[in-house]
């Protein structure tokens, strides 16, 4: 840990002294003051009287030598010195729910919990059968599973609420506090309704979609980024009658009510065609795949159940 000299920047203290000095109703406290940026909230939302939580929060920027909120006439903001502790002490307190949650699971008999989350295209051949074969293997494990976009899943494992992620990277996503280790490419694959006259074709030139209404993802996420590569490859550029959204049951709905077109990893496709929700138009994409990598928290140990997961991922060469 750090405190602040004279001249405002930060030298070294000894650790333990100062562990010995930070309380844990401190952290919970900045981190219900970032969330409600009010003191008074803060202090009923861990059940202490405002006159107290003003004390802990002085003792802790005593104990750390430096500011961590500035007072304002709407509220409390934190400091780059707050936002960064806050960061540190949300993954504290949510390690301390987890064992709660872990000692009482085997009281009652259970084995652990495991909190794994992925993108909708991962969903069908990677995440799934490795679901399966945990809850044969192991079914006293507790499972929780997110299906989102790469941005909310990193984030919450930042957050300490996944222990394991299957996705894309991002582009430029910052990884110091993150490990990735891939786990193979997938094809992408141009789908319409079930039924759309296109779908009929023998071969299709991507050119031949150039004005049709495109339901995308949202800029920076990597669906979007192999989209837009595919069409620069061909010369080509979305249309202005894009529709964008994150959600596969609005993409799905979406596609069933008009000529739209979308891109999805093949995986994908597959599975929602067998339910004749969807349709492969015939363009030649095998030169585009989308790029899957196990992330999960760097310095940190999987738990026994996230190490059993990861080693059962279609693909996986970690264990």
């Amino acid at each position: 840990m750090a405190k602040q000299s004279r001249d405002g920047r930060l030298e070294a203290v000894t650790q333990w002294p100062l562990m010995t000095r930070i309380k844990l109703r401190q952290l919970a406290l900045v981190v219900a003051l970032v969330q409600r940026r009010s003191l008074r909230q803060a202090a009923s939302d861990i059940a202490i009287t405002q006159p107290a939580a003003t004390k802990l929060l002085q003792e802790l920027e005593s104990a750390l030598g430096v500011p961590l909120f500035t007072r304002h006439a709407w509220g409390m903001a934190p400091t780059l010195y707050g936002e960064a502790l806050v960061r540190r002490a949300s993954g504290v307190l949510t390690d301390l729910g987890e064992a709660r949650e872990e000692l009482a699971g085997i009281a009652a008999g259970a084995s652990g919990s495991l909190r794994v989350g992925g993108v909708t295209g991962a969903m069908p051949d990677l995440l799934a059968p490795a679901i399966r074969r945990m809850q044969e293997r192991h079914p006293r494990i507790k499972l929780f599973v997110l299906i989102n976009t790469s941005e909310v899943l990193l984030a919450a494992l930042r957050q300490g609420t996944l222990d394991v992620a299957v996705c894309p990277l991002p582009a430029d996503t910052g990884m110091s506090d993150l490990e990735a280790a891939p786990l193979g490419d997938e094809p992408l694959r141009i789908v319409a309704r079930a039924g759309h006259p296109l779908a009929r074709r023998r071969s299709l030139a991507l050119s031949a979609l150039a004005n049709a209404t495109w339901l995308v993802q949202t800029p920076d996420t990597p669906l979007r980024r192999d989209l837009e590569s595919i069409l620069a490859g061909a010369g080509l550029r979305l249309p202005a009658a894009t529709i964008e959204t994150v959600s596969i049951v609005a993409t799905l709905a979406l596609l069933q009510d008009s000529d739209a077109v979308t891109v999805m990893p093949s995986a994908l496709a597959r599975h929602y065609a067998r339910f004749r929700i969807v349709a492969e138009l015939p363009v030649n994409l095998s030169m585009h795949t989308s790029r899957y990598e196990i992330v999960t928290r760097a310095r940190r140990e999987l738990s026994p159940a996230a190490r059993a997961f990861v080693a059962m991922l279609p693909g996986s060469a970690r264990g």
